[in-house]
């Protein structure tokens, strides 16, 4: 008798393993943490193509600012251009080191700039995101008004739903 349950289990867990992966595969992927550093909480962002962007509302300018960044193998995150709509307070208006250019009113500064990670205090000033593909993932649901985040690289094994 237990000899049958024995081999009953282990046959169903056979079929649960086959239709498991004839749906899912296994892929190391490059990931950002999302670290609240004062609620220590982390949430964890797929990111299939390796580049994102930082978007946000200028303090002073009151104008969008967009950040785009790639990972590196290395998980280092690599600033690879800055666009914007206004010159002044904290805001380049040199090539500093790269190529500055001026494209229908919006300003395009594109170099290397490499980050280990980005410490960031969030603004209550809504439309503050990170955008990875099509997804925004406003920067209010990481963490409340004046609360530090960090934000990091890194890969992790995820289970991905097979396109059939």
């Amino acid at each position: 008798m237990k000899k049958n349950i024995l081999i009953f289990i282990i046959l169903l867990s056979i079929s649960f393993l086959i239709l498991f992966f004839a749906n899912f595969t296994v892929t190391k992927e490059k990931v950002l943490i999302i670290a609240n550093t004062e609620k220590n909480t982390e949430k964890v962002l797929s990111v299939p193509d390796n580049k994102f962007i930082l978007s946000f509302i200028h303090s002073v300018h009151h104008t969008p600012v967009y950040e785009y960044f790639e990972i590196n193998q290395d998980n280092t995150l690599i600033m690879k251009e800055i666009r914007y709509y206004s010159l002044g307070v904290g805001m380049p208006f040199t090539d500093e080191g790269g190529i500055f250019s001026n494209e229908n009113g919006e300003f395009v500064l594109k170099f290397n700039r490499e980050f280990d990670k980005l410490f960031m205090r969030i603004s209550p000033i809504p439309q503050h995101a990170i955008k990875i593909g099509d997804k925004i993932y406003p920067l209010l649901s990481f963490a409340e008004p004046e609360q530090q985040i960090k934000i990091v690289a890194s890969e992790k094994w995820l289970f991905k739903k097979r396109n059939n």
